[in-house]
């Protein structure tokens, strides 16, 4: 963007959310003042709300990552594109085919691309805290810690299934290599990845669920019964959970991506008029999480050549080495 341009929009948020937050309440224009503001420059809306603790908290978090992540972006090592990422070929094992695929990492392309999506996700919750009670929801730090809320979801089979089910469905992961430098460690990969991934499950579920399904229901409840609307929002967010997922490397793709967001916009709004996002941010954020940690813990490690990517793959030999294979 422009640097005038982002003046301008930092100037114009200014201007809407000292205008709401003159009067005895926050109003409509304030509120999006604040959301511009804070969307621009992290910790900005807060602080013009008077939301001093989450303009530290979420601001500072958003800044650290944003900061993270162009550190590494802007290493000549950074691979942006993910088709220097990502090779997949069909194979055929024991007379059956299979997919095989190959992921290129550089360290910073690794932890560049973590910190883009915490980033993201962070910025997801900040959106879901402005959307609807302008940022002075207590309850969105909750949120922040629903996937160990385990005392809300202990009982609950709709939690149960579909985590147990990821931690034993076949991943196919024998057929899965990691080509990362000899500095990015396997462990260091699984760590940070649960960050990441429990952030995904909180970050997209306050976007997708907390905000937009939750807006179609109210705005399809003017001319619907609430229980055509409800069902309306459910499939219609859905779609939109669907179109946001293109199944570029293990994401899923857009038709799996729709089941999935049907089932997590189920259980958010299991009834009409009841809404509940702690469950749904553990399904997704725990689903993830495990799914990630088995690939990584289950795949083949090989020591990735200077310049490897995988539309310029470098053929070499592989030798194992005190449990990583190293390619010279």
């Amino acid at each position: 963007m422009p640097r005038f341009l982002r003046y301008l929009l930092v100037g114009l948020a200014v201007l809407l959310a000292t205008t709401g937050t003159a009067q005895a309440e926050r109003t409509g224009l304030a509120c999006i003042g604040a959301m511009l503001g804070e969307y621009l420059l992290p910790g900005v809306g807060y602080a013009l709300l008077g939301e001093y603790d989450k303009a530290v908290i979420f601001g500072g978090l958003r800044w650290a990552a944003l900061s993270k992540y162009a550190s590494f972006a802007r290493s000549p090592n950074y691979l942006k594109d993910p088709k220097d990422i990502y090779k997949t070929e069909q194979i055929t094992v024991d007379g059956k085919e299979r997919q095989k695929m190959d992921i290129y990492l550089s360290r910073e392309t690794f932890y560049g691309k973590a910190y883009a999506s915490m980033y993201g996700n962070l910025t997801f919750a900040t959106i879901y805290d402005l959307y609807d009670g302008c940022g002075s929801k207590s309850e969105t730090y909750k949120l922040m810690a629903a996937p160990f809320r385990i005392d809300h979801f202990w009982a609950e089979p709709t939690f149960w299934a579909p985590v147990v089910y990821a931690g034993v469905v076949p991943l196919g992961s024998d057929n899965v290599t990691y080509h990362v430098d000899t500095n990015l460690s396997r462990q260091e990969m699984i760590n940070l990845s649960f960050v990441q991934y429990q952030l995904v499950g909180i970050g997209e579920e306050m976007l997708f669920r907390g905000v937009i399904q939750r807006s179609l229901y109210n705005g399809f409840s003017g001319f619907l019964s609430k229980k055509a609307a409800r069902w309306t929002s459910l499939v219609t967010a859905s779609a939109i959970f669907g179109a946001a997922h293109s199944g570029q490397g293990f994401s899923a793709n857009s038709g799996v991506a729709f089941g999935a967001g049907m089932y997590l916009g189920w259980v958010y709004n299991p009834e009409v008029g009841q809404f509940d996002l702690i469950e749904p941010i553990a399904i997704h954020a725990w689903w993830d999480t495990i799914l990630v940690n088995r690939r990584l813990r289950e795949s083949q490690f090989v020591a990735r050549k200077s310049g490897e990517t995988a539309r310029n793959p470098l053929a070499a030999r592989t030798y194992p080495l005190f449990g990583f294979t190293y390619r010279f």
